[in-house]
């Protein structure tokens, strides 16, 4: 007689990968009556991965439909089988597998909105930490100013899509017309962070998004601003007010946990 344990492994395997060996354990007249048993639990395991991951994609499977929101969601199920105890974590690399997948590179949108989407939940769910003040800033000596770095917030996210994915995001949450698909030559870079336990994300402009990966990669502010001069319209003396206007409105809405001055 097999154990409890290894009923539960024999079962554990027929579940993820549909393993034979465990027909012989169930009760029934032939095989595809076996199969037909099981595949109840075979098949309920996926479908609440893929109702799992149409929590994480709301967006998503609005603007496909439930029907081939579950082909996708089954088709992610077969390819990345889950790994994780907590389910909040398996849709991961949706946005990966949507724009590598051979059914569905050919649509970057598909993509490019499951990065967005995901990059809502990261802000919302990362780890709390302190934010920096603006009274905390003002107390740095003016001469180590051209040598201080700052650590963004663990809530910051960042994404590039070049296709309407915002336009199509609000359109879908205020049950508004949904716009056409569109996409353009230059990426747009959008910030997604935490504040006051609610998501929120905007648009970067090209000058601010030049800033903050420069800062955000632990360059220090004065070679920072350099940068912005050399990669902008702004002369040497133009830049460094645009930085400290534009650390100023990121201190405010909580995007830097801290600084240091190596």
């Amino acid at each position: 007689m097999t154990s409890l344990d290894g009923l539960q492994s024999h079962f554990q395997h027929y579940i993820l990968e549909e393993d034979p060996t465990f027909l012989r354990e169930i009760a029934g007249a032939d095989d595809a009556y076996r199969q037909t048993r099981l595949g109840v639990y075979y098949t309920a395991y996926r479908l609440r991965l893929v109702a799992a991951l149409a929590v994480d994609y709301e967006i998503l499977q609005a603007l496909v439909g439930e029907t081939r929101f579950g082909e996708i969601g089954l088709a992610y199920v077969q390819v990345r089988p889950s790994k994780f105890r907590n389910l909040r974590w398996y849709g991961a690399a949706m946005a990966d597998f949507l724009r590598e997948d051979a059914r569905f590179k050919d649509e970057p949108l598909l993509s490019q909105l499951a990065e967005f989407e995901w990059a809502h939940g990261l802000a919302f769910d990362a780890p709390d930490a302190p934010h920096l003040s603006f009274d905390e800033l003002a107390a740095v000596p003016p001469e180590d100013w051209g040598d201080i770095q700052f650590i963004p917030h663990p809530s910051m996210q960042m994404v590039t899509p070049n296709w309407n994915v915002v336009d199509i995001w609000h359109a879908h949450k205020d049950g508004s017309e949904v716009p056409e698909a569109i996409s353009s030559e230059q990426p747009n870079v959008i910030a997604v962070w935490r504040k006051d336990y609610k998501s929120y994300f905007r648009t970067l402009e090209s000058d601010e998004s030049l800033l903050w990966q420069t800062l955000a990669n632990g360059t220090g502010f004065g070679v920072a601003c350099a940068e912005l001069a050399a990669s902008s319209d702004l002369n040497e003396e133009e830049a460094p007010l645009r930085a400290a206007q534009l650390l100023r409105g990121w201190i405010d809405e909580g995007w830097i946990q801290a600084y240091k001055i190596p």
